[in-house]
Formats: structure tokens, C-alpha cells, sequence
């Protein structure tokens, strides 16, 4: 074997090795990502051990910190994964064809899927309003974003005609959004309105605000 031959394979081998090691990486990230969910919504931040996400994970201690930099950083992770695979999934609805039937089958669906999620949503509230470093690096590190599967459906009927002229289309979604935030902490974590009349109350709202925009 040549001398640049040698080199050449002694490269792939070692990009092969890099390549490897990446892989073992995510999956345990993966891995450790899923079981704090399962681990955090079971047993809450604070009731939730490293040893017991490391145990339900099938993986090595140690591996939180050098990998999340410990327990609050694979929160914000998994916080982090949660939200991209919501915006990876498609609305499980039609497009509708006035504004007032879209903003109330996007809040139904909104409202389900979050009560679905009830006890990992509590958690990050309850360490927002008592961990001022965790709020600030969840400000840093989850960036609040539109939901672009709605802006996208609202531009549809804007470019349809459908909305008044003036119709501003990110912030319409906007105001639902914060709207809708807000009424799922009050009415539902702290007040714990039924599904039934929380979902009652904000399709009644999603109805009314869309009247100031749809074409008359």
C-alpha cells in the first residue's frame, strides 16, 4: 500500500469513527429526551432524577450533564423537541373557507392536543414563575414564533379576498395566540375548567374576533 493510499483509508476510518460517534450521540440524546418527558410529567421537575431519566433512558448518568449541562437544560430540550414536532405536524383539519370556521377548528385542535400535554405544560409554567434562570434560558434558547400552520392558512383566505382589506395577517395571529395562552394557564391549570368549557369559551371568542375581519 502506498503512503497516500494508507493516509486515504486511515481518513475514511477515522471519518467513519466520527461519524459513529455522532450517531451513538443523538440516540442517546434521543432516548434521554424521551424518557425525561415521560419522567418529568410523571413524577414533576423537582420529584424527577437524573438517575431515574438515566435508568429509564437505558444510558449512563453522567450522560445529562454532558450532554443538557444537567437536569434543567434537558428540560429546555425537551421543550425544544416539542415544539418542532408540533410545527412539523400537519393541521388534522381542512382548509376552511371563512375565517370564523378556521380560527374555531384551529382552536379545537389547539386546546385538545394541549390538554392532551397537561401535566409536562404545568411543569415548564411552575419552573417559569419560580426559576428566574431557567425563564431566562428558555428566553434565550426557545424562541417564541407564530404558528406558521395557521399564519399560512390566514394568508390563504387574505389572498382569497376573503378578509377586509386592512387585515393584518401575523397579527391576527398573534392576538389569538397570546389569547389562547392565556386562557389555557388561567382557565385551565389554574381554574381547571373542563375541556368541554374550555373549549366552548374560546371557540365563542375565535368566532367574534373573526367578525372584525371577515368580508362582509
Amino acid at each position: 500500500m502506498t503512503e497516500t493510499s494508507h493516509s486515504k483509508t486511515h481518513k475514511d476510518d477515522s471519518n467513519t469513527h466520527i461519524k459513529g460517534k455522532k450517531r451513538d450521540r443523538s440516540a442517546s440524546e434521543e432516548r434521554l429526551i424521551n424518557a425525561g418527558r415521560e419522567i418529568f410529567s410523571k413524577h414533576g421537575f423537582d420529584g424527577a432524577t437524573t438517575r431515574m431519566i438515566a435508568k429509564k433512558a437505558d444510558v449512563n448518568e453522567s450522560l445529562i450533564a454532558r450532554y443538557f449541562e444537567g437536569k434543567e437544560g434537558l428540560l429546555i430540550a425537551i421543550i425544544e423537541k416539542f415544539l418542532e414536532e408540533i410545527n412539523h405536524l400537519e393541521l388534522p383539519y381542512p382548509p376552511q373557507k371563512t375565517l370564523g370556521e378556521e380560527l374555531e377548528s384551529y382552536v379545537r385542535q389547539r386546546l385538545e392536543y394541549g390538554c392532551g400535554h397537561e401535566d409536562f405544560a404545568k411543569i415548564i409554567f411552575v419552573q417559569a414563575l419560580v426559576n428566574k434562570q431557567f425563564k431566562k434560558r428558555v428566553r434565550e434558547t426557545v424562541p417564541l414564533q407564530l404558528d406558521e400552520r395557521l399564519v399560512s392558512r390566514v394568508q390563504a383566505l387574505a389572498d382569497q379576498n376573503k378578509l377586509q382589506p386592512n387585515a393584518n395577517v401575523l397579527e391576527l395571529c398573534q392576538d389569538l395566540d397570546t389569547y389562547m395562552d392565556g386562557i389555557f394557564f388561567f382557565e385551565r391549570i389554574l381554574h381547571e375548567s373542563s375541556n368541554e368549557e374550555l373549549i366552548a369559551q374560546t371557540v365563542r371568542f375565535a368566532r367574534k374576533y373573526a367578525k372584525l375581519y371577515e368580508k362582509t
